[in-house]
């Protein structure tokens, strides 16, 4: 009988070991850690926004835009050169009826001709200061001709012809009001500036709002772009003057900006400016901060 509580006391040994092992292994330890929940993806915005700054995405909107509006699709190598621009006239300059201004690029003349005004909602036909302005090379040209008139002069009852307030085809000339005939009233040449584009080019900036790129709405009302629809204003009016005021950046900035960049895809920034190499990256983007 001496062996039977040998045997017992040993198999509750035992009994009590399992029990604590078992209790080690599945109550004692800690359980395993899940492994880690991947990552969601980023928003589709943010997907896109990415992509359109990668150079084969870009050079793809390039080509689809040259297809869309029929004109030839300028290589890498075009569109990141230098684009050349020209100040060919600073400080006033008096404009007289018959006694034209030639630039390099530009005849600019006042005339006086017979236009539709607008007085207190009644149309009639009067006399008005209009400028024509002929783009004398086989090139498309973006132009700034800036005129002024006196503080005290209102001309917001001439009547507006349409035309091109930003782009001059080859050989073509434009027309525009500059403000109702009165013998004494003083228009000025305050500027003259010129930028020589490619066709692409050319659509691309003809296509903004002009007053967004520093034009005068006494002048470049009745804007027509060599391509609808024109751009949707994506920058702010009083940032970009605020800019241009402080002479962070200037027309010349703003057109070689857009002259590269479809203003469907892309947004000028203010630390942009205008190119004078080949090897700087397009498209442009404004450093990440």
């Amino acid at each position: 009988m001496e062996g039977k509580p040998l045997v017992l006391a040993q198999i509750g040994v035992a009994v009590i070991a399992i029990f604590i092992g078992v209790n080690i292994l599945y109550g004692g330890m800690a359980p395993t850690a899940a492994p880690p929940m991947p990552q969601a993806p980023p928003p589709i915005e943010q997907t896109t926004e990415e992509l359109k700054f990668s150079q084969p995405i870009y050079q793809a909107l390039v080509e689809q835009d040259a297809k869309r509006w029929n004109v030839a699709i300028p290589t890498q190598e075009e569109f990141s050169q230098p684009i050349p621009y020209f100040d060919e006239v600073r400080g006033g300059r008096v404009l007289k009826p018959g006694k034209p201004v030639d630039t390099r690029h530009l005849k600019i003349e006042l005339l006086i001709d017979k236009r539709q005004a607008t007085v207190d909602g009644q149309s009639f036909r009067t006399d008005h200061l209009v400028l024509t302005i002929t783009n004398k090379t086989d090139k498309f040209l973006a132009y700034r001709v800036a005129t002024e008139v006196p503080r005290t002069v209102n001309c917001t009852t001439k009547g507006d012809i349409p035309h091109n307030a930003i782009v001059i085809s080859p050989n073509r000339t434009i027309e525009r009001s500059e403000c109702l005939f009165r013998k004494d009233l003083v228009i000025t040449l305050a500027a003259v500036e010129v930028m020589e584009l490619g066709p692409l080019s050319a659509v691309y900036v003809s296509r903004l709002p002009p007053t967004l790129v520093l034009y005068d709405p006494r002048t470049a009302s009745s804007h027509m772009p060599l391509a609808n629809p024109m751009c949707r204003q994506t920058v702010n009016w009083q940032e970009i003057r605020a800019g241009v005021e402080s002479n962070q950046f200037d027309w010349k900035d703003l057109i070689d900006f857009y002259a590269r960049h479809s203003c469907d895809e892309y947004t000028f920034f203010k630390g942009y400016r205008l190119r004078e190499t080949a090897g700087d990256p397009l498209p442009a983007r404004a450093p990440r901060e």
